[in-house]
């Protein structure tokens, strides 16, 4: 059983509960971490955001090869695509990388306007020249592009993208978005597809036209290391997501189905700029000391 899921069962009574997976035939109800989380990390501006989310991309790159030979890396869309976009590998460990998306919307691929893998390939993976991506089909039908993407991913040999006792996927990196609203991936509150928690790898998530396909929340818990960054403000939003992360770090009221980022409270790394962090108090950090979370 991946630790990460063992805190979650052995944690004290008292705070809300939610289904965390166990096997793939059964299931326990167990208690959500509590908060706060632990791995936050403050840094004084975006540029160190930036930063560590670098360095921790290319850590966990070169100690996946290093122990198989290769490197699994999911990611969303949105905020995170600018944070890579600036990305220069110092390494060959792209040549070495399978890519899966945290999310997508099911779209035509190649239209930048709202495929996330093709304004992705227009920032940076071309650029990097990576090349193993597991791409949608392209079509609107949210079931089969869900059904069609999960049998992609298990087509995958364990060498690629390693599974854990439980037949459920671990990606060595996943980097996931917080939306206002907690959602994750395409994960929103207060729907179904935030209460899978021993089925599918991939869901299709009807909270918008066209639908989108999404990472359920037993992978998103299983990655080896998991980043959340928010980072940045704007004349309309002076401390950019600050509610947002307050709720997903450090609310003890809120729970996964209403706000479904607080369930990555205990597996993820969460690296915030002052402006983010300033509905919490919390200590300030080091990009080092947020690499060497992970």
């Amino acid at each position: 059983m991946n630790l990460k899921l063992l805190l979650l069962s052995c944690f004290a009574a008292g705070s809300h509960a939610f289904q965390a997976p166990r096997s793939t035939t059964s299931f326990t109800r167990t208690q959500l971490y509590a908060a706060p989380a632990e791995k936050v990390h403050v840094l004084p501006t975006e540029s160190e955001v930036t930063q560590a989310v670098h360095q921790l991309v290319e850590s966990c790159a070169k100690q996946a090869i290093s122990k198989r030979g290769h490197f699994a890396l999911a990611i969303p869309g949105g905020s995170v695509l600018k944070v890579l976009s600036s990305l220069d590998p110092s390494d060959d460990w792209v040549s070495k990388t399978t890519l899966c998306f945290v999310n997508h919307k099911c779209v035509d691929i190649t239209d930048e306007s709202s495929a996330i893998e093709a304004q992705a390939r227009a920032k940076f993976l071309d650029r990097w020249g990576l090349t193993d991506i597991i791409s949608l089909n392209g079509s609107s039908d949210g079931k089969k592009e869900a059904d069609d993407y999960e049998s992609k991913m298990k087509a995958l040999p364990e060498s690629k993208l390693p599974r854990d006792e439980d037949g459920f996927p671990v990606f060595d990196l996943s980097l996931v978005g917080v939306g206002d609203d907690g959602h994750i991936g395409s994960l929103y509150p207060n729907r179904d597809e935030i209460d899978i928690v021993d089925g599918p790898w991939v869901t299709a998530a009807f909270q918008k036209d066209p639908p989108s396909i999404s990472l359920t929340l037993p992978v998103m818990q299983r990655a080896q290391t998991t980043v959340i960054s928010a980072a940045g403000q704007s004349v309309k939003y002076p401390n950019g997501k600050a509610g947002a992360m307050r709720l997903a770090i450090a609310d003890e009221a809120v729970t996964p189905t209403d706000f479904p980022a607080s369930a990555l409270r205990e597996s993820a790394i969460w690296i915030l700029d002052e402006a983010n962090a300033s509905e919490m108090e919390l200590k300030m950090s080091t990009v080092e000391k947020a690499v060497a979370d992970a």
